[in-house]
């Protein structure tokens, strides 16, 4: 007994030093050291053994609160980077930014930014911070199509030995100059299209690490954001002044120079856009409504003919797909309001007289103005600048690893609570994708408080609600009347708290593939009616992602907590739905079992029980047995 306390008492004293060493925060070396001194002292055995694995412990959590640190180190310089880039707004000034930025948050010797030539397969340096030798603002270099496209990220550990990369005679030459060894890619989007592409460079070989890739990502995205915002307000100085000088040239009739005139005293004056839609509306003999891109009514002059009302959406799509003004059925007319390739939203007109040429061309002049005013109450609109809605679900599908909190205030500045249930819907055409998909889906999208993106020729939208069905057949009916084609639907759903939209993603576009196998073209369905047949049709057999669609929130659960609720409702079902057999099993009160099956319920939702739900789960439960079985059965590699 005396032997047995000693040890007890050594044991104890070996883990309060390893803990003594955690609480002072020593070098690493010192934990090695603690063992080093132990066998000196004549330790051995299972005092020993106890004191090694103290140490392995110890040395963890060093490693996790260093590797935290080093996070939290770079999530503030990146949180300083996007200040720096928000308050730049001169484009090569915030380029310049950029390149310093991104050298100094990933510790390189070199950053550098390329923007697309005019000349096809050619890019140049618009920004460069480092010491270097070779590389100069306004050099030409043969674009490397491996480096610079694709949603994510390119690196290399060794630049010169990658036969990924398409080593051009210049860019080799270029790399030598430089002596660099690894280097790491983003491409840059200003929202809009391909604008060029963001380098960091290491003049000796480095392996990026997966934060490190998944960081640059982000500086990607927001890089694009920052530049979009950049060429978006000097796209709208060049529309201002663009204006000004067709006030100041020579009109085909006196009327439109002064109607012109007097618009352009609204815009330059300070002046709202019910003053405008007053004088555009006395201007073009009618009644006049401006739309935003989702319909909503931004102003209203004059008394509008009741089909108006019906009529705005498809007004919307009709006037954006052609780029100019339509005339619609019963004689009103739709004119887009356009800055560049920027949909600003719709003027409607309900003229007293048919439009002749002048008429048309001073319409054209009118929504040039209503698009200058809002392109000036845009530039200071932080929402309407920073967090567009294209954007925001690009970011929440391409970035599903990022915690949904880092989406909220953007989401809510748009007036989009992340926290509620939503669903994604993907509607595809039965042809080639047309620009009115995109214009109905976009307007759709904000009229219903949710966002639209387009991916692969779909139509991805995520919108509020818990019923996938009903959030699919409301989008077919909708898309129905507009377009000369099927379109199929699927929706999946729903997704609490912002979380996993880009699995819901995927397991919606599955199952529309799924559809489209079976001949269910031109219809719409959601995924939770497919099940694991959507698994078996894809081309991609997502088993990983079918196991957690079902006992996802189980398994996360048991991994937090150190809960059996997987091996409980295991058992359960082994046991032909006996509570006491499966406490049998577990070697737990039947008691217990209740509990636990009651917080199953919690966690899987209601239903879970009924034949085809719980059919699925247990599919699960044994391809999750099988993986577990398969990764354990792994060969250890030589040496290891």
């Amino acid at each position: 007994m005396g032997s047995i306390a000693s040890q007890g008492r050594m044991t104890e004293a070996s883990a309060f030093a390893v803990l003594e060493l955690l609480a002072d925060e020593a070098p690493i070396d010192q934990f090695e050291s603690l063992v080093e001194e132990a066998r000196w002292r004549g330790t051995t055995g299972a005092e020993l053994a106890f004191l090694e694995k103290a140490k392995r412990l110890g040395m963890a959590i060093y490693a996790q609160v260093e590797r935290r640190q080093r996070k939290e180190a770079r999530l503030s310089a990146f949180i300083d980077t996007a200040r720096s880039l928000a308050n730049t707004q001169d484009l090569p000034e915030l380029l310049s930014t950029l390149a310093r930025q991104a050298r100094q948050l990933f510790d390189v010797d070199l950053a550098y930014v390329t923007s697309f030539d005019r000349t096809p397969g050619l890019v140049s340096i618009s920004a460069f911070d480092g010491h270097t030798s070779a590389l100069t603002t306004g050099l030409t270099i043969p674009d490397d199509a491996t480096m610079s496209s694709g949603p994510t990220p390119f690196w290399t550990p060794d630049y010169a030995a990658d036969e990924r990369v398409g080593h051009s005679r210049a860019v080799d030459r270029l790399m030598r100059s430089e002596r660099i060894r690894a280097l790491m890619s983003v491409p840059l989007n200003d929202g809009a299209r391909p604008v060029g592409t963001l380098y960091v460079a290491s003049r000796s070989m480095r392996y990026f690490t997966a934060g490190e890739v998944s960081l640059m990502g982000s500086l990607g995205e927001l890089a694009g954001v920052a530049i979009g915002k950049a060429r978006f307000l000097e796209h709208a100085a060049d529309v201002i002044t663009e204006l000004r000088e067709h006030k100041a040239g020579v009109r085909g009739a006196q009327e439109i120079t002064a109607v012109h005139g007097r618009l352009m005293d609204v815009v330059l004056g300070g002046g709202d856009l019910r003053t405008l839609a007053a004088e555009a509306a006395t201007g073009l003999n009618g009644a006049v409504r401006i739309h935003a891109p989702d319909g909503a009514v931004l102003a209203t002059a004059g008394e509008m003919p009741a089909e108006a009302e019906a009529d705005a959406v498809r007004a919307l799509v009709e006037a954006h797909v052609p780029r100019e003004p339509a005339l619609l059925d019963g004689g009103l007319w739709a004119a887009p309001v356009l800055a560049g390739d920027e949909d600003l939203g719709t003027l409607l007109l309900s003229p007293r007289h048919p439009l002749g040429e002048h008429d048309v061309r001073l319409l054209v002049l009118v929504t040039q103005a209503i698009a200058a005013l809002l392109l000036l109450r845009h530039s200071h609109d932080e929402a309407a600048l920073g967090h567009d809605r294209d954007w925001l679900l690009e970011d929440l599908l391409a970035s599903p690893q990022r915690p949904a909190e880092q989406f909220q205030e953007r989401a809510g500045r748009l007036g989009i609570d992340l926290s509620r249930p939503h669903v994604v819907v993907v509607a595809r055409p039965g042809g080639e994708p047309q620009d009115k998909l995109a214009i109905w889906a976009s307007s759709y999208a904000r009229r219903r408080g949710g966002l639209k993106s387009m991916h692969a020729g779909c139509a991805v939208l995520l919108l509020p609600g818990t019923d996938a069905t009903a959030a699919a057949e409301q989008v077919s009916r909708g898309l129905a009347p507009l377009l000369d084609q099927p379109v199929t639907v699927c929706a999946s759903g729903p997704v609490e708290a912002g979380r996993d939209i880009a699995g819901a993603y995927e397991e919606a576009l599955r199952c529309l593939e799924a559809m489209i196998a079976l001949g269910a073209t031109g219809g719409f369905a959601s995924a939770r009616e497919h099940g694991f047949l959507g698994v078996l049709l894809s081309d991609t057999h997502d088993v990983e992602g079918f196991i957690r669609s079902m006992i996802g929130p189980l398994a996360d659960c048991d991994a937090r907590r150190y809960t059996e609720y997987t091996r409980t409702l295991d058992a359960y079902f082994d046991a032909r739905g006996s509570i006491t057999q499966t406490a049998e099993r577990l070697h737990v009160h039947p008691n217990t079992v209740g509990r636990r099956l009651e917080r199953v319920s919690e966690l899987l939702g209601a239903g879970w029980q009924q034949s085809e739900r719980a059919f699925e789960i247990q599919l699960a439960l044994r391809l999750s047995r099988i993986q577990h079985v398969l990764r354990r059965r792994r060969p250890v590699p030589a040496g290891g």
